[in-house]
């Protein structure tokens, strides 16, 4: 199981480069990305981003005007104001005005491939990328500073607002300076660190790694707290409720983690890989995994619902407090929406 989805996220990087040699790309066998607002959900399809809103599904606008498979989009965009900021496999990061769609600037400056998204914060856009850099921005695309590591930066940063933390395939989870891009601290987790982190309102920092495990670190100076050891490799972040951590891992497990010690509270073994984050939605929370299910569990472990929907889900589930987006790979529709109660709203439909 576990050799079987290295396999796949190597295959995820090689795509760019498969499709490159093709005349066109499939809409649905992308790994895809999302973000959401009250009115509008804007998302990764291929070779495009796409605007569509909420409550219907109808598409507002597309960009590029002409598509090219040498041009592929996975990292999801981001809202910043009036504009979307989204990097592309070719290292190109560009600023899109969020109601048309039109470029407002692009930053060439890096030189491999935006896997995440960027994160802003404090009118800073700060963009990992594989290349070993993270590159920050100003709200023009300005380049403030550049910090350079040993390995690619595969995940979205997070920030209190005058550190950044970003974890890295080279195994360690750097504190940058917000200000200057310098480290304050770095601290060596033993694994490639590919998925996000969540920054918890006491200041301690939840991650995991490619040795399935799952860390504790105090965010003040990279000292850990506690780890615990799951049965699956991790590639997405927690979901942080309350005194209690949600998690899936590629053996197919939800766990359940008291925050204080990282013990186990409980396990919920679903028998297929859970690659993407999950969500809170309507007081449960939401995961998806590879058989095409999505899961909503309560607090306790109960399961609420189950659906089901045709193709792989890989992707991090997406929720704008009241919609659930859900992105399948190899699947009829790009992007699926369910309200709260997890009934299906609709399908975005590619036009021909």
């Amino acid at each position: 199981m576990k050799n079987k989805h290295i396999i796949i996220v190597v295959s995820f990087l090689l795509l760019g480069i498969l499709l490159s040699s093709c005349t066109s790309a499939s809409a649905t066998n992308s790994w895809a990305g999302a973000s959401a607002s009250d009115t509008a959900v804007y998302f990764t399809n291929s070779t495009s981003i796409v605007a569509a809103q909420t409550d219907t599904g109808a598409a507002i606008w597309t960009y590029p005007d002409k598509p090219a498979a040498t041009r592929l989009f996975y990292a999801a965009p981001v809202i910043d104001g009036d504009q979307l900021i989204v990097g592309d496999y070719s290292g190109l990061l560009v600023a899109l005005g969020i109601h048309d769609g039109k470029e407002l600037w692009q930053f060439t400056g890096a030189k491999g491939r935006y896997v995440d998204s960027p994160l802003v914060v404090n009118d800073k856009i700060i963009a990992p990328n594989a290349d070993s850099h993270i590159y920050a921005l100003d709200a023009n695309g300005k380049l403030l500073w550049t910090f350079t590591g040993s390995h690619a930066f595969w995940a979205t940063p997070v920030s209190d607002g005058t550190t950044v933390f970003a974890p890295s395939l080279d195994h360690f989870l750097y504190a940058l300076n917000l200000a200057d891009g310098t480290v304050k601290w770095k601290v060596d987790l033993g694994a490639p660190l590919v998925g996000r982190l969540v920054l918890s309102t006491d200041g301690t920092l939840y991650l995991g790694s490619l040795d399935s495990k799952l860390y504790a670190v105090r965010a003040s100076d990279g000292s850990v707290l506690w780890k615990q050891s799951l049965s699956g490799r991790i590639w997405s972040a927690p979901v942080l409720v309350e005194s209690s951590l949600y998690i899936g891992d590629d053996s197919g497990k939800i766990n359940i983690l008291n925050t204080k010690d990282g013990s186990t509270v409980q396990s919920i073994d679903l028998q297929s890989a859970i690659l993407g984050s999950g969500v809170m939605l309507n007081g449960s929370i939401v995961f998806s995994d590879e058989k095409g299910e999505i899961i909503a569990i309560a607090k306790d472990g109960k399961r609420v619902w189950t659906r089901s929907i045709t193709g792989k889900l890989y992707s991090n589930l997406v929720s704008n407090k009241t919609s659930l987006f859900v992105l399948p790979t190899k699947g009829d529709q790009p992007l699926s929406a369910f309200d709260a109660d997890g009934n299906q709203i609709w399908n975005y439909t590619v036009s021909k």
